[in-house]
């Protein structure tokens, strides 16, 4: 994902909503991103892996919201940990990884 076109949360969740192929009943806000990246039903994969690119630029005006971001995205990488592998059913592995320029200030929550 760009992280420049998330400079606010409607960016983030155009981001998200483009590059996840969210349900078109995602409700545009923090708790729904939340509950779609601790379901992910519709995407028929193993592995999950997020990459945000430009991360430093990322909600840069909010620490409030990129807080809220960062908090969605490492609490669904510990929900997919966590829930048990299935009979019948492959584990599914989420990753996400921000990127971001070497020259940039280090990206903080």
């Amino acid at each position: 994902m760009r992280g420049r076109q998330m400079r606010d949360s409607d960016g983030v969740f155009t981001q998200f909503y483009e590059a996840l192929r969210l349900p078109s009943h995602f409700g545009w806000n923090w708790n729904a991103l939340r509950d779609c990246l601790t379901d992910l039903h519709w995407i028929d994969a193993p592995h999950i892996l997020i990459t945000i690119d430009d991360a430093d630029a990322v909600l840069s005006e909010s620490t409030e919201e990129r807080e809220f971001l960062f908090r969605a995205l490492n609490d669904a990488v510990k929900f997919w940990a966590k829930k048990p592998e299935l009979p019948a059913q492959e584990k599914t592995i989420f990753q996400a990884v921000l990127l971001s320029n070497p020259t940039s200030a280090p990206v903080r929550a």
